[in-house]
């Protein structure tokens, strides 16, 4: 019986390293990627010149807005900076845009092009300028003058929408109107959507952090704010190297410029711990000559973590979903589960309360082997006693011993941990679904769980939050594991750590995961009481 006790303790620390395994925390700086023909290198620039940008030129006597209602979407352009100042998720009813928080960010998704890499980096305290604005049936276009190094380059923004999909497309266009010929700053430019993505909520929340995200030499990375463990953080990095896309991720949704027919010479993104979280591509760009003009075109997603909504829209950026291949199947069944049986209840966490009974009675023929199983086990505990005494200064004969009686017996020692086993990938799609899918956030419960997707705390001492569901899901832990095992007191001494590890792994997270778990263990609660009730008559 200890070697099953040991077993379960060894089986709740396994899931501890597979949950890091499959949801690893993400690094302060993005891994260097060395390949053959290619090398990803990650630089800090010191102290890079505000901007070599001296004016923008008012193009425009008047504040002019447009809003283009798509089928997904609807946003609303400015001539202010040809920016957007509204995007709303028209599915969910949410605004993507923020303006105000914590940050010291603009928050509108303002596409603007860069001339070098400090204007990238301060690009916020630039005069805003009033842009030329035309429209038409499905695209709208901004434009300017921009004094770089005293030389006059038109600046050119073209909206062009979608109405039936998840994107629309970006083209910037610069033309020398100088006399002489123009050579970039820095031998280019750099493209941007944003410093900033929502929807708005409490950022203090280590599950609500905003990254960067890009995919550069065929790699998908995700960088956090902040320097190394004994590093102080730069203010801005770059990576070099080949860039398909580039963007910002926020807890639900994903904004993503996507170059069309180039590929980016590397990124840079703003690492100030309390600036926004601005991503933008560096594209070469040769000289031009007087009247000379150039274009780049991006393809831009803002919508929800759904990699088939992005695999519709480019083939390249289905890693941005950010969820294991093992783990998307199940959570997509999940998904589809919980939210058709929403439709009938009207509250999720009722609806996965439901669906915790629902894969209960789906297992319970296993459940009912292994129930069965750890009944022999206690049976046969005086015998393994006996063996134990028998042949303690013999521990090789002692284990052949033991499992001779397990085979002729028919028992299998692991056997009572396959209810846990079993649990297993829904619990890991279950919390994919409640960090990723923007279906699931600020759904109420009762009482006191206000947000299925956040910890239910319900009071706060010194910055510690106090959470109730991972107490109560550490009682009916040790309950489930009590009813479960027989009176060996080594037994119960060591099954008593993995509720102390569930508790230390579960008390922040999200409320409806640890729902889950609870209504598993009192499930399993009630089927030990029936299967005791039974074996006493």
């Amino acid at each position: 019986m200890e070697k099953r006790a040991l077993i379960a303790v060894l089986l709740s620390l396994g899931i501890w390293i597979l949950w890091f395994y499959l949801f690893p925390p993400q690094e302060t700086t993005p891994p260097v990627t060395e390949k053959s023909t290619e090398t990803v290198q990650t630089e800090e620039i010191q102290k890079p010149e505000i901007s070599v940008v001296t004016k923008l030129q008012q193009a425009s006597a008047k504040k002019e807005e447009v809003t283009i209602d798509a089928k997904y979407y609807t946003a609303v352009l400015s001539n202010e900076d040809g920016q957007c100042t509204s995007f709303i998720d028209k599915v969910r009813n949410i605004e993507l845009i923020v303006t105000k928080s914590k940050f010291d960010a603009k928050g509108f998704f303002d596409f603007p092009v860069h001339f070098s890499t400090g204007e990238f980096l301060h690009a916020k305290d630039i005069q805003p300028a009033l842009w030329k604005m035309q429209k038409d049936q499905k695209a709208v276009s901004f434009s300017t003058v921009a004094i770089v190094q005293k030389n006059p380059l038109e600046i050119s923004k073209k909206f062009t929408y979608n109405e039936t999909g998840q994107y629309f497309v970006v083209s910037y266009t610069i033309t020398n109107k100088g006399r002489g010929e123009f050579s970039f700053p820095e031998g280019g430019v750099i493209f941007s959507p944003s410093d900033f993505l929502g929807p708005s909520m409490d950022f203090e929340n280590s599950y609500n952090e905003l990254h960067s995200i890009y995919y550069i030499n065929d790699s998908f990375e995700k960088a956090r704010k902040g320097g190394g463990f004994f590093s102080t953080p730069e203010e801005l990095k770059r990576e070099n190297g080949v860039v398909q896309w580039a963007g910002i991720m926020s807890r639900y949704y994903l904004l993503i410029m996507i170059p069309q027919g180039f590929a980016g010479s590397g990124v840079v993104y703003d690492n100030r711990e309390h600036s926004g979280f601005r991503t933008g591509i560096m594209v070469p760009v040769k000289p031009l000559k007087p009247g000379e003009t150039i274009t780049h075109e991006f393809k831009v997603y803002v919508g929800p973590k759904n990699k088939d909504k992005l695999l519709a829209v480019d083939k390249h950026i289905g890693d941005a979903a950010d969820v294991s291949k093992w783990i998307e199947p199940i959570r997509d069944f999940m998904m589809w589960c919980l939210l058709e049986i929403n439709k009938l209840v009207g509250n999720l966490g009722w609806s996965l309360v439901l669906f915790s009974v629902i894969t209960k009675i789906m297992f319970l023929p296993l459940t009912q082997r292994s129930t069965e199983s750890m009944k022999k086990m206690q049976e046969l505990n005086p015998v393994i006693q006996e063996l134990r005494e028998k042949y303690k200064d013999k521990p090789d004969v002692l284990n052949k011993k033991i499992m001779e009686v397990y085979k002729k017996n028919k028992v299998n020692p692991m056997g009572g941990c396959l209810p846990l086993l079993l649990q297993m990938p829904f619990f890991f799609a279950l919390y994919s679904a409640l960090i990723n899918s923007v279906d699931l956030w600020q759904a109420p419960f009762i009482l006191w769980i206000k947000d299925l997707s956040l910890p239910d705390t319900i009071y706060r001492i010194a910055g510690f939050n106090i959470n109730i569901l991972p107490i109560i899901m550490t009682g009916t832990t040790y309950l489930q594991q009590k009813m479960s095992s027989g009176e060996a007191t080594q037994q119960q001494k060591m099954l008593m750590l993995m509720p102390l590890i569930f508790i230390v792994i579960f008390w922040n997270m999200p409320s409806g995961l640890v729902l889950y778990w609870i209504m598993q263990n009192v499930l399993q609660i009630g089927h030990q009481m029936i299967i005791n009730k039974i074996s006493k008559k």
